[in-house]
């Protein structure tokens, strides 16, 4: 059959899995896109090989990591120390207090924990976190979903993100021309989080009424009654030893799954030496569900990569197109990235890189205006899809739903996308 027929039911197929809701998302990338591969001729052992190569990579990049930082992080939330946190800070600011502050702390934290170069730390330094506020003043956390990831995809452009390194590769662009021509889009973000504030705060006050906390502070007593995994003795070694693996993180850039590693065997033994097993145990079920999914979009982008479908859509692509739109091919995608990611993962979005590259050299335009707007702009779509593992991590840690997220995350940021690139054309970082 050929390649480029395959590719395209393969994408039909999955984007109506998601529409239609029939079969689990998870399911069908698992086993349609091994049968499409066999199809074209491929053998099971070949399809073997290019499958474990991924698999193989995901767990190096992802796997072991989330692990041991959903080890971590629910054992301090166990022995309360965000909870004292959120306390002190309500205490400390008193009526200053509210959703307008808890947006700000949001957006500022958020931005502060992408400098970890990841989405998925980054998501585990924030949540767990603010979660507690969002609950004590009933503050939508889907919403909140939002805020952070806005907040995080302005800050896009920093040189060593994950997201970057997937640009600069995909694009054969160098990495550090394209973070200084990213940094303009990430400046164009402000209007954009200043204007969800104002939305958010108004669909918040129209649904309870009020911008303080609707609930009155549990007293310690109940509180230790409630949760016997409570530490209030250990809250400052706590808190330096969480700082101090956060700084490994963020400022010397050790490796994700080393710090994690030490961080859960650390507070394990100082907290839970005994019973660190029933901690461990309440990982297990949130680890799986998102494990599987991972393999599962892995899958996918095993088939997807090595068994040519890429360059067969991006051919296809440049020959059916006519001239006046390619030339502002890269602008109508930027536009529709949002609604295109929800569909389709993003690193089939990523391998077109070269084919806007070729398209771009044609009009005279250079390779990395065709690019950098995407590096800020196409975050705000990779948790706004159910093919992103990112989304699961973040929904889990919100407690949250992900297709409920995803219905009202996506017309959200199409929205801040295109306020985004207004911006942009305002002030000449996009230039027409």
């Amino acid at each position: 059959m050929n390649v480029t027929i395959m590719a395209i039911l393969l994408i039909l197929i999955v984007v109506l899995t998601v529409v239609t809701k029939k079969v689990p998302f998870n399911f069908v990338l698992l086993i349609i896109p091994m049968v499409c591969a066999m199809l074209l001729g491929f053998s099971v052992t070949e399809v073997s090989d290019f499958v474990l190569e991924q698999f193989a990579s995901l767990m190096k990049s992802t796997g072991f990591m989330l692990l041991f930082a959903f080890l971590y992080f629910t054992m301090l939330t166990e022995t309360g120390m965000f909870d004292t946190i959120v306390s002190a800070l309500i205490q400390k600011l008193g009526n200053k207090m509210n959703v307008i502050m808890i947006m700000i702390l949001t957006t500022v934290i958020g931005a502060f924990s992408i400098l970890t170069g990841n989405f998925t730390p980054a998501y585990l330094i924030t949540f767990p976190i603010l979660v507690p506020l969002y609950k004590k003043f009933d503050f939508d956390r889907e919403a909140a979903f939002i805020i952070a990831q806005t907040a995080m995809s302005a800050m896009c452009f920093i040189p060593w993100g994950i997201g970057m390194a997937y640009t600069a590769m995909a694009s054969g662009i160098d990495t550090g021309e394209l973070a200084a021509a990213s940094m303009p889009w990430g400046l164009c973000f402000i209007p954009a989080i200043i204007l969800q504030w104002v939305y958010f705060a108004r669909q918040h006050k129209k649904r309870v009424g009020t911008f303080q906390a609707v609930a009155a502070l549990e007293e310690k007593k109940e509180q230790e009654e409630e949760k016997p995994n409570v530490r209030p003795k250990l809250f400052w070694v706590n808190l330096i030893l969480f700082i101090v693996f956060m700084v490994a993180l963020g400022v010397f850039g050790i490796a994700p799954y080393l710090v994690f590693i030490v961080a859960t065997v650390v507070t394990a033994m100082i907290n839970y030496p005994k019973n660190y097993g029933e901690i461990f145990n309440k990982v297990g079920p949130m680890y799986l569900n998102i494990l599987v999914m991972l393999l599962a979009i892995s899958m996918y982008q095993a088939v997807f990569n090595s068994t040519g479908m890429v360059g067969a859509l991006s051919e296809g692509l440049v020959a059916i197109c006519p001239e006046f739109l390619l030339r502002y091919i890269h602008i109508v995608l930027l536009l529709l990235c949002v609604v295109i990611i929800y569909f389709v993962p993003f690193q089939i979005f990523n391998a077109m890189y070269p084919v806007f590259v070729s398209i771009g050299a044609g009009f005279g335009i250079p390779p990395v205006a065709m690019i950098a707007p995407f590096v800020c702009n196409l975050s705000l779509a990779t948790s706004s899809t159910p093919t992103n593992s990112s989304t699961y991590l973040g929904c889990a840690l919100t407690e949250t739903e992900v297709p409920h997220f995803c219905k009202k995350a996506v017309p959200i940021q199409t929205v801040t996308n295109v306020v985004v690139i207004l911006t942009a054309v305002i002030f000449g970082v996009l230039k027409l």
